[in-house]
């Protein structure tokens, strides 16, 4: 009861000193925390490989790679537990994804990897294609207490 007076004298104050001073003394209710000692967790990993880059000499590797990076970091799940296309990085900054040798019926694009914007800071000539391969791994969340 001591918590709803309070909001009470909070709402009256408008947020003042009253309102601060009164709710000082309250104990908000304790939190229970969900036990994650045995909950599983899923770890994706990531390949990519140049697959077509005429640019490959002049081009950034490192800028390749991290643009290949900043499109699958926001995958921590993978549905079916394995995905496989191919990007391509063009000139001017945009991401084209398609499957992997061209075959629509090939490959599988996971959504997660549309959450990048498929927009790239790579400078380039000609289009890079890259293969990229994730697998979702499930590890036993088990820990020691």
């Amino acid at each position: 009861m001591k918590t709803l007076s309070c909001l009470g004298l909070a709402a009256l104050a408008l947020g003042g000193s009253l309102g601060l001073a009164a709710c000082a003394g309250a104990k908000p209710a304790p939190v229970e925390e969900p036990d994650v000692s045995n909950s599983a967790t899923s770890l994706v990993n990531a390949t990519s490989v140049v697959s077509a880059c005429p640019d490959s000499k002049r081009m950034n590797t490192r800028a390749g790679a991290n643009a290949i990076n900043h499109l699958v970091e926001p995958c921590a799940a993978v549905p079916g537990g394995r995905a496989h296309f191919s990007a391509t990085l063009l000139p001017g900054g945009k991401i084209e994804l398609a499957s992997p040798e061209g075959n629509p019926a090939d490959g599988v694009v996971p959504t997660c990897v549309l959450h990048s914007g498929l927009r790239h800071k790579v400078q380039l000539r000609s289009p890079c294609t890259f293969d990229v391969q994730l697998e979702e791994r499930k590890v036993s969340g088990a820990t020691p207490r």
